[in-house]
């Protein structure tokens, strides 16, 4: 009897794991960067594991396995002072010493573009419906803001008459603006091929 639970948990195990693996996982997010607002979700089609977040509650991530509900996050109250600590950590990094930014810069050449590649190839994996995006973006070096761009820009959903994709190559701030709404589907096992391509590629 013993042997025989084991080995029936272990089936069901693996069956839910092959499930979730080889079964389109749903996803879609739909956020404004002026107003700061932003929700998105990530669900397989049976609801079995259900995640979401949102900014707009006090719980701003909900995760559900096999129909539990079970919020988790920091409140917006516990946040107010974190606001504060950020602000002072932000007033650090800019105090940074330029040997940091020379680093910054030695990853963006080495490693940034084959990870770059690697996120656009999985990017065209996904089946993503663009229902509204209007964006304008820098990341305060022009180098890595035309990579981003022309990475995004080779997408084919990009070509939508709904897309309005900008860069400002000029600024030495990084930004963002604008709103985006999308939703798609992916399967998990191309998640798992180009995080190993990632991680065993030097």
């Amino acid at each position: 009897m013993v042997i025989r639970t084991v080995v029936t948990v272990l089936l069901v195990i693996l069956a839910l794991l092959v499930y979730l693996i080889f079964i389109p996982i749903a996803f879609g997010a739909k956020g404004d960067f002026d107003a700061k607002s932003f929700k998105a979700y990530v669900h397989d089609p049976l609801r079995f594991i259900d995640l979401r977040y949102d900014t707009s509650l006090e719980e701003k991530f909900s995760l559900r396995i096999f129909y539990f509900i079970k919020p988790f996050g920091k409140k917006k109250e516990e946040k107010t002072g974190q606001k504060k600590k950020k602000k002072k950590r932000q007033k650090k990094k800019e105090k940074k010493p330029a040997d940091k930014k020379k680093k910054l810069k030695d990853f963006i050449k080495t490693r940034l573009k084959p990870i770059l590649k690697s996120i656009i190839g999985l990017l065209k994996k996904c089946r993503i419906h663009i229902d509204d995006c209007d964006i304008d973006f820098s990341t305060g070096e022009p180098d890595t803001t035309a990579l981003f761009y022309g990475g995004l820009s080779s997408l084919p959903f990009m070509y939508s008459k709904s897309t309005n994709l900008t860069c400002d190559l000029m600024s030495d701030d990084a930004y963002i603006n604008g709103h985006l709404s999308f939703c798609g589907s992916l399967h998990i096992f191309w998640v798992l091929y180009y995080l190993i391509r990632i991680f065993f590629n030097p």
